[in-house]
């Protein structure tokens, strides 16, 4: 699977994640799903691109959720 395939395909765990967990900051979302790398960042970046979703900044850590 090519770069694109990898991180379109985290791109909808990602989205399945929040949609039925509600709101997750990053970490939680990389441990729930067991993502290595950068995968969920890149992910969230797509979402947030395509403005899926919604974060906000709480000092050093990121909460995302769906729009």
């Amino acid at each position: 699977m090519d770069l694109n395939g990898q991180v379109g395909e985290m791109v909808g765990r990602v989205w399945h994640a929040l949609n039925n967990e509600g709101p997750q900051t990053l970490l939680q979302l990389k441990k729930m799903l067991n993502a290595t790398g950068d995968w969920a960042s890149f992910s969230v970046g797509w979402l947030a691109r395509e403005d899926k979703v919604l974060t906000n900044q709480e000092k050093r850590i990121l909460r995302i959720q769906l729009k």
